[in-house]
């Protein structure tokens, strides 16, 4: 075990002629650069960065069943994941009485703690992810949509950590940045969609997702769904977090790359 900054580490690593193969799992940008600079002399690289996923909740949806897999996925491990659920597309129908289910149990959640075993959701991992999702926070209360929550640290009592409480942002459209931009936090933007085409993450809409799920009865539109929708990983009436043992964890896009070929796992 090498330890250190990343950026002194890293670059020592990525530079190294012992080295013959690197594997990276962090941020888009840190990943492109590092895959830039190995490359020049050839050494095989995988990297596995993070996604803005999203979730699509159909008007057939089993809305209980979709706001538990959608709170977990936003506020497990306070958003701290690659698989995080990160948006909703839901359809117009059913869009309020998703939110407010997700409301009310986000509004349960105690923030703490993580050694304390009754907490629910911990810190961020430190001051610098602290900061950015309270600046994205701040980014979205600036826009015209609704938002639960806010970025206060919540009871007094949790002034000494680096604490954010769960928040959900309403009525967002696909071209704010708190859509489009992995924050890496508990931050969840929900939006709408009138069809399953205006939904799915396209080539043209989005490079981000490298996990998604959708929630719908239909078998029509989940076989058209797992068909064309272009992301790492296809959940279906199930949480974006997590993985399938059996297969491997890839990506699509700027998700995640691998000795120079993208990688697709659905």
């Amino acid at each position: 075990m090498v330890v250190g900054s990343g950026s002194v580490v890293g670059e020592a690593m990525v530079h190294s002629p012992v080295l013959r193969a690197i594997s990276f799992t962090g941020s888009n940008e840190i990943g492109g650069a590092l895959y830039a600079k190995a490359a020049q002399r050839g050494a095989k690289v995988t990297c596995e960065m993070g996604g803005k996923n999203a979730v699509i909740v159909m008007a057939d949806a089993d809305l209980d069943k979709a706001a538990v897999a959608i709170h977990g996925g936003a506020f497990g491990s306070t958003g701290q994941r690659c698989t995080a659920t990160s948006r909703v597309i839901a359809s117009p129908s059913v869009k309020d009485a998703l939110v407010e289910r997700l409301v009310e149990a986000a509004k349960k959640i105690k923030i703490g703690s993580g050694l304390d075993e009754s907490v629910d959701m911990g810190p961020a991992v430190d001051e610098k992810q602290w900061k950015t999702d309270l600046d994205y926070i701040n980014i979205g209360q600036g826009k015209k949509v609704r938002a639960w929550f806010s970025a206060a640290i919540g009871p007094t009592h949790l002034d000494k950590g680096y604490f954010v409480e769960p928040t959900i942002f309403d009525n967002v459209e696909p071209g704010m940045r708190i859509f489009k931009e992995e924050i890496f936090g508990p931050v969840l933007a929900v939006s709408t969609a009138k069809t399953i085409d205006e939904a799915s993450p396209s080539p043209t809409a989005s490079s981000t997702d490298l996990t998604t799920s959708i929630f719908t009865e239909n078998i029509g539109t989940i076989m058209r769904f797992v068909e064309e929708v272009e992301t790492g990983m296809v959940h279906v009436n199930e949480p974006t977090i997590g993985g399938e043992a059996q297969l491997p964890f890839g990506g699509t896009k700027q998700r995640e790359w691998a000795s120079g070929r993208w990688r697709k796992r659905v």
